[in-house]
């Protein structure tokens, strides 16, 4: 399972995600700003939460879901180069989340001192107690390791709670299709559509709060002939972390003419 580039986005537009894991107020994230780093182009942090206030701790967020003996020597190899680098006076903390215990390596010998301190928090998904109505990025969160049979019902509880809470329809989007992203990722052996029509995302899209955000994405790209040229456009719909799929559909053009346009538009950033 694929998984930088979905907690990238998931942490980005719900950064009190990690607040909620750490058994935190989820209200701290107003204080920090989230980045994803790439350090002296050998080391790239998953996610770093950066406070407003010399009094609160830097967080380094690494997520893993695949078996790396060197993980923990990464981890704290980007830390230390990142302090050394920023020359940063603020304390700090690292979070490890792993999908399952098996996703940790076995030899710990040499980080033991860290593992106890204050300093590391390992979280392991399939073991974390979810209360019983999860905040929006835990029940996301919650469809890793659920069973497959519990999987509808909690999708279509995410999708009321989204539709309850957001009054904007541009990150109410963005969010469904967190979730959207997310089954793709578990059930590889499914297809977009086959996903969208088992978990009833279809009906999803005729909601009022997709059609606003879709139809504003839309008018974007009708518009941008006279405001921008395409690659301008897929440009900047891919900061916002569209998919080469979502921007096909959203320019309506062949998948192959988008992965085109995002090649182009790579291009004009470097």
């Amino acid at each position: 399972m694929e998984t930088d580039s979905f907690f990238c986005q998931l942490l980005k537009q719900l950064p009190q995600t990690l607040f909620e894991l750490l058994h935190l107020p989820g209200e701290m994230a107003r204080h920090y700003r989230f980045d994803s780093v790439e350090i002296k182009k050998s080391f790239r942090i998953d996610g770093l939460f950066l406070p407003d206030a010399t009094t609160l701790p830097v967080y380094f967020v690494e997520v893993q879901f695949r078996r790396s003996a060197n993980f923990h020597a990464n981890l704290f190899a980007e830390v230390f180069t990142y302090l050394n680098d920023c020359k940063t006076r603020t304390d700090w903390a690292a979070v490890a989340i792993f999908e399952n215990r098996r996703m940790e390596p076995k030899y710990l010998a040499p980080y033991e001192n860290l593992l106890r301190s204050k300093r590391l928090t390992r979280i392991y998904l399939d073991e974390f107690e979810m209360p019983a109505d999860p905040p929006l990025g835990l029940g996301i969160l919650q469809l890793v390791s659920a069973p497959e049979s519990a999987v509808k019902n909690l999708v279509g509880r995410l999708i009321q709670k989204v539709e309850r809470d957001f009054t904007d329809s541009d990150s109410a989007k963005k969010v469904i299709e967190l979730v959207e992203e997310l089954l793709l990722r578990r059930f590889t052996e499914l297809g977009r559509e086959e996903i969208r029509k088992m978990f009833q995302l279809h009906d999803l899209r005729k909601s009022k709060v997709w059609q606003e955000a879709h139809e504003e994405e839309h008018q974007e790209g009708r518009q941008e002939g006279e405001t921008r040229t395409k690659t301008e456009l897929v440009r900047k719909w891919l900061a916002r972390g569209r998919s080469v799929q979502q921007i096909a559909e959203l320019l309506e053009i062949p998948l192959k003419d988008a992965r085109r346009l995002v090649r182009d538009a790579a291009k004009l950033r470097s």
